[in-house]
């Protein structure tokens, strides 16, 4: 079972679509039924996770991996949010529980990791220089947001402020059962299942084919991946598209994800922030790419990202409650680039509450964006009992304000 086929792909619940016939995703079987976020649910994404590892030919070897005190979970390190709004829960929803430290002799099986290197945020340069992107599109450095030279794993390009890495081969375990593990300037073959909390990938590159990257489905995990490059090398066959990193339990920082039919789903609680999600891609012919999606959470911070999707379909971000209530979305500081439209708040079998989107960017053709409305159809497409507070979004090229 590929993990996008009890995602947003059916339209079931929806009271409308854009009258513009903007491509929303066709009906297809769901699989599985779910509903909320009880028990039933996650013994569902449990069998999504065991199909994985079926399909990841996933081995369990050794590896020099440290343990140690991790930042509590939803510390936001880097650029933050513009308007001062914070990854706080709000409206009733705790905000997501700080981990305690992990002891360093938690695991005799484990040997000491290589030193972790700083890792602070890199301010990014300004650039007029197109590159070609994945899509086959040019791709601009935008001042003040992210880009190749201040995500992923730290290489020396020009304008990165942080500590060169070089990788070694990590030959540990695939599956990680050890609290407090974490995994240190790795080049990482294959997908990683997170079973324990508290775990750290950092300064690294995971590379996966046909298959999700890191599986987290706790929401608890408090499972943080930071300065990290996550690639799906456009090997993508699935029908519906392979998110390269879900489900929740989770805060990626200064992360770069390509290359995969979806690149992020928050389906529980998660955060990104300072990353650069770009090029979903496959070879699977009806494909709905999005670079983040979620259909059933209660916690989703999106803060300071660089989101392209060089498709005609379907987003940088969709939020649409297929198979759970969404609520507790902040939106915050975003630069959003293609997509069918670039941004999607609806209800579905559920409804989505209580959202912010504030002081985003939006880029457009010719100024170095996919298309002259921003997402093949335009901007926004919102369909819901209750939309989010909308204010301060612009476009990059002229500032100009786009209304709800």
């Amino acid at each position: 079972m590929n993990p996008h086929s009890i995602s947003h792909d059916s339209a079931d619940g929806i009271a409308s679509v854009p009258a513009d016939g903007s491509p929303f995703h066709p009906a297809q079987t769901i699989a599985q039924a779910a509903a909320g976020r009880g028990p039933r649910r996650r013994a569902g994404v449990g069998i999504v996770a065991l199909a994985l590892l079926a399909t990841g030919g996933l081995t369990a070897c050794k590896d020099t991996i440290d343990l140690g005190a991790l930042p509590a979970y939803g510390a936001q390190p880097g650029a933050s949010a513009s308007t001062g709004v914070g990854p706080s829960a709000s409206a009733g929803v705790g905000s997501p529980s700080a981990s305690a430290s992990a002891s360093a002799s938690a695991s005799a099986s484990a040997s000491a990791s290589a030193t972790a290197s700083g890792s602070a945020s890199a301010t990014p340069t300004n650039s007029s220089t197109a590159t070609q992107g994945a899509g086959g599109n040019p791709t601009y450095t935008v001042a003040g947001f992210p880009a190749a030279h201040n995500t992923g794993y730290p290489q020396g390009l020009p304008g990165d402020t942080r500590k060169k890495v070089t990788l070694t081969p990590y030959t540990g375990p695939m599956t990680i059962t050890v609290a407090g593990t974490v995994i240190d300037g790795k080049d990482i073959n294959g997908h990683l299942e997170i079973k324990a909390k508290n775990v750290t990938i950092r300064n690294s590159r995971i590379r996966v084919a046909n298959v999700q990257a890191v599986t987290s489905t706790d929401d608890n995990a408090n499972l943080r991946i930071e300065d990290t490059e996550i690639d799906g090398q456009r090997k993508d066959a699935s029908t519906g598209g392979i998110s390269l990193i879900g489900r929740t339990g989770f805060t990626l920082l200064r992360v770069n994800a390509h290359g995969s039919g979806d690149i992020l789903r928050i389906d529980g609680r998660g955060t990104v922030q300072d990353s650069w999600l770009h090029d979903p891609a496959g070879v699977g012919s009806a494909q709905h790419n999005d670079v983040i999606q979620s259909t059933n959470a209660t916690y989703i911070r999106i803060l300071h990202n660089r989101l392209d999707n060089q498709n005609t379909q379907t987003s940088c971000i969709l939020l649409k409650a297929d198979i759970g209530p969404i609520s507790d979305v902040v939106v915050d500081s975003n630069l959003m680039n293609g997509g069918g439209y670039s941004f999607y708040w609806y209800d579905a079998g559920y409804k989505i509450t209580n959202g912010k989107v504030t002081n985003n960017k939006f880029m457009r053709a010719p100024t170095g964006g996919y298309w002259p409305k921003g997402g093949y159809y335009g901007t926004q497409a919102l369909n819901a009992s209750t939309l989010p507070t909308w204010s301060n979004n612009s476009w990059n090229d002229n500032n100009q304000q786009i209304g709800r």
